[in-house]
């Protein structure tokens, strides 16, 4: 809706306070105006001079300025930037998390001894602690059974191997509860984790005890996570309670925090007087009254925080080797294996996902093609890169084998797809116009085949130089193809098509 409104002006006093303090300047426009375009798309702005800009989101913002005649203007412009749809990585290793399929790893928690399932593929690429504890649970297990083997008929074995679905990996971790495992499995499937109810105790204790895991499994992105929530959290009613409990938990830098805030003159006299002050350790009060006489000094650190790493960069480098003696499928490209791990692949791909649900092949074994075609080594790897991690950065030959793989492998939203056909629609030349006009063709893309079709017609003489003769014949394939060519011609075209072009009935065509 168009409003006015008389914008508060500062004075000069104010002004330079806030440069002093903040550096941020108070800027007095007077009277300001938002106006609705009435039309879908409106008319670019004129041009100026003095005018403020914002990107915010997807949308770059052009306010104020002068314009002819030096007159000020009141107006806001919005640019909407292109942008590909949002990848859904995060959002598909925790739709993994929350059904629980295709769990390979049960985990032992606690002296309740209560049990967490997960996919040893997405556990061991976040967390090098599970890791180790999951490689020795696999040498213990190894060991068990050979000790324990008896001779099988070959037969029988393999009949056992086919029929039956081998038991989860049992990994035994008593140093952590089930509560605070399932939200540190939860950051490990999404990088993050939903916070709870902020300022209730129980859920900040919740939050406490995931952090002290995070700590112990030397999880640094969701030790910033946690500390922020508790930090934020920590309040009047609460702050004794998460004191305590820091302390016996012995998490020094949330005890540090929570001291601070007792000592603040606002907040010193209300503590005191409660009710759950009485009821602290001796140690912990005798703590505060010193931290009130004489606070420590402050020493800032100068060591860089430790941020760690984040899911795209672990799941970037499980791809490049780190992963690969946990795979546990071989994908079959052309006859030539490229080992795999079965939770990420159906984690990505509705595809892969009913594959190994219900039609997971014997020996393991998954041949990889695009409806007919098989793409090339190169491009395989980027459908990869792309299914590990999300990366759609790739040269435009790589596009055109996988314009078509989002259909065929069914993932769960069209940013690959939509890549592709602004990288091919960049990158089409007349060298390679027909191939990508095929492969529009055959997936129905509409708006990459006109496009194709707008270079052909308009540059056919540098096409028909540019295209070797092989290219030719496979459109031959696709008569209509061909004709349409010659029908949208805005002139007369002469084809020159291939010498054995005499074999398709009408194929000389002026």
């Amino acid at each position: 809706a168009s409003t006015s409104e008389e914008a508060p002006s500062l004075t000069s006093e104010e002004r330079a306070a806030f440069k002093k303090s903040r550096d941020v300047f108070g800027l007095d426009f007077g009277t300001t105006s938002a106006k609705q375009p009435t039309q879908p798309a409106s008319e670019l702005p004129s041009g100026r001079l003095f005018h403020a800009a914002a990107v915010i989101s997807d949308a770059m913002y052009i306010f104020g300025g002068t314009v002819d005649n030096n007159i000020r203007s009141g107006e806001m412009y919005r640019f909407q930037f292109s942008c590909y749809p949002k990848c859904t990585l995060h959002e598909d290793y925790g739709r993994l998390w929350e059904s629980r399929q295709f769990c390979d790893v049960e985990f032992v928690l606690g002296e309740k001894e209560e049990c967490v399932q997960g996919h040893v593929a997405i556990v061991t690429a976040r967390s090098r602690w599970l890791r180790r504890k999951i490689v020795q649970a696999r040498e213990r297990l190894a060991q068990n059974l050979e000790e324990e083997a008896a001779p099988v008929p070959r037969e029988a074995s393999g009949a056992a191997v086919s029929g039956t679905r081998p038991p989860l990996l049992r990994v035994a971790i008593r140093e952590a509860e089930a509560r605070p495992f399932e939200v540190l499995m939860q950051f490990l499937y999404t990088d993050k984790i939903k916070y709870p109810r902020k300022g209730h105790v129980e859920d900040v204790l919740l939050i406490m005890d995931v952090y002290k895991l995070a700590l112990s499994f030397q999880l640094c992105r969701l030790e910033q996570l946690c500390r922020q929530y508790i930090e934020a959290s920590v309040d009047l009613q609460n702050v004794l309670v998460v004191c305590e409990s820091a302390a016996r938990l012995q998490l020094s830098q949330l005890k540090e925090h929570c001291l601070n805030f007792v000592v603040k003159e606002s907040h010193f006299n209300q503590v005191i007087m409660m009710k759950e002050f009485e009821h602290l350790s001796s140690p912990l009060i005798v703590e505060i009254v010193r931290r009130k006489q004489q606070p420590p000094p402050r020493t800032p650190s100068d060591q860089p925080v430790d941020i760690g790493t984040s899911l795209i960069q672990d799941m970037k480098a499980y791809l490049e080797g780190a992963g690969a003696e946990f795979c546990d499928i071989t994908l079959l490209l052309d006859g030539h294996p490229r080992p795999a791990h079965k939770a990420i692949l159906a984690a990505r791909s509705s595809y892969f996902e009913a594959m190994f649900r219900s039609f997971m092949p014997e020996d393991g074994q998954v041949n990889i093609s695009i409806g007919e075609m098989v793409p090339s080594r190169q491009a395989f790897q980027s459908m990869l890169r792309y299914i590990y991690y999300g990366e759609v950065n790739m040269p435009p030959e790589d596009s055109l084998y996988l314009f078509a793989a989002p259909y065929y492998y069914g993932f769960y939203n069209n940013r690959l797809q939509a890549y592709c056909k602004q990288n091919l629609e960049m990158n089409v030349t007349v060298q390679n116009v027909l191939q990508i006009l095929e492969a529009a063709d055959k997936t129905q893309a509409l708006d990459m085949k006109r496009h194709c079709l707008h270079i052909i017609v308009h540059q056919f003489t540098k096409v028909r130089h540019a295209q070797p003769q092989c290219s030719w014949r496979g459109l031959l394939i696709h008569w209509p193809l061909l004709t349409l060519i010659l029908r949208v011609s805005p002139s007369p075209v002469q084809a020159e098509l291939p010498e054995d072009s005499a074999a398709h009935p009408g194929s000389y065509v002026n």
